[in-house]
């Protein structure tokens, strides 16, 4: 339909198409099942969806024996999978613990439940599910806008990927009290935004340095499991405590930012071929 479509113009109607569909899913959905789950998990699907009808409808790419397209699913990146799972472990301890040290939050350890052990024990199983989901988004944003970006150079396109899946998210948190409700939005969203696309530089790097999805991947899961395990053991003795930790917090950015400064300017971001039959 499209095949003479430039990189960068199949980047743009990537984009366009699925922020179209966010907002449609989440209108759809929100009125007819109102619960969090199915307007979130549907949320989730959108990039996966749109990567689908890009690859097979819009510009056929995939379709046929010239069809090529580099998603970064072959290759396993196995190297790096040790960082992408402790990486954000690292980072929100940093983050987590200054909040505690603020006295804006503090450390409370569960009893019930089977208390901490189980909680502990729980990641695995957490961990495996957050990062099937996390997939979704990293084959839309990682897998295919990342290359198709890479005209504008390989920091630019870290960059711009990393802020487009942050801004992706912005409809499902003002159309919905599902995703973000807490703390005032002039403040949330902005830090929000930062963070997701520092973090976003963080996993485009790898995905450049390994041509594989995989460690973008499970980096991805390993940060919203571990910030999910953070929640839990913290309790917000302050209504600041918001503004410092989690995804809203200042500190959470901070520490990203600085891990993503890093990533930029120390590790190699060299380009390998990305466009590989899948």
């Amino acid at each position: 339909m499209f095949s003479n479509l430039s990189d960068l113009k199949k980047a743009g109607l990537f984009y366009v198409l699925v922020m179209v569909l966010n907002v449609a899913q989440i209108l759809i959905f929100r009125a007819a099942a109102p619960k969090a789950e199915i307007v979130v998990l549907t949320h989730m699907i959108t990039p996966l969806l749109i990567t689908i009808l890009m690859l097979f409808v819009f510009t056929r790419d995939g379709v046929g024996q010239h069809g090529r397209f580099g998603l970064g699913l072959r290759r396993s990146g196995w190297r790096t999978w040790g960082l992408a799972l402790l990486l954000p472990l690292l980072v929100l301890a940093v983050s987590y613990g200054l909040g505690w040290l603020s006295g804006a939050a503090a450390l409370v350890v569960p009893t019930d439940g089977g208390g901490l052990p189980n909680l502990l024990i729980n990641l695995i199983p957490g961990l495996l599910i957050t990062t099937f989901f996390a997939l979704w988004e990293e084959i839309g944003f990682r897998g295919y806008l990342l290359p198709k970006l890479l005209d504008l150079g390989p920091k630019r396109a870290v960059i711009l990927s990393g802020f487009a899946h942050a801004f992706w998210h912005l409809p499902i948190m003002l159309l919905t009290p599902f995703y973000g409700a807490e703390g005032n939005r002039l403040l949330t969203i902005p830090i929000f935004l930062l963070l997701l696309t520092a973090a976003g530089v963080v996993y485009g790097v790898l995905r450049l340095e390994t041509d594989s999805i995989w460690p973008s991947t499970i980096l991805h899961g390993s940060f919203n499991v571990f910030l999910e395990l953070f929640t839990t053991l913290t309790v917000m003795s302050s209504s600041v405590a918001i503004y410092l930790v989690g995804e809203t917090g200042v500190l959470t950015l901070l520490a990203t930012a600085v891990v993503a400064l890093w990533f930029l300017q120390r590790r190699k971001t060299a380009v390998k071929p990305v466009l590989v039959l899948d």
